[in-house]
């Protein structure tokens, strides 16, 4: 799956991955549950997730929950030789 993270800033409740999906009519395979609902700023209430490239267009595209993104998510490789 290729994913790209999108911010939300959701008001109230910190959202679960659950209440995520169902918000924005995800499936399992549209949202990397592994990299789950990562807290950014608990002051401005701003969380990011991973969807699949496919199915960023269905969490942009509601306009309840601000929404910034989507942004690209590069796979990060090791500089260098490994180091014993």
């Amino acid at each position: 799956m290729s994913t790209l993270m999108v911010t939300i800033q959701a008001p109230g409740k910190p959202p679960d991955l659950e209440s995520i999906k169902q918000r924005y009519g995800l499936s399992d395979d549209e949202i990397d549950k592994d990299f789950g609902v990562v807290e950014i700023d608990p002051t401005d209430h701003t969380y990011t997730i991973l969807v699949d490239e496919k199915a960023v267009s269905k969490v942009t595209s509601t306009a309840d929950w601000k929404v910034t993104g989507s942004f690209s998510n590069p796979r990060i490789e090791p500089f260098g030789p490994p180091q014993p």
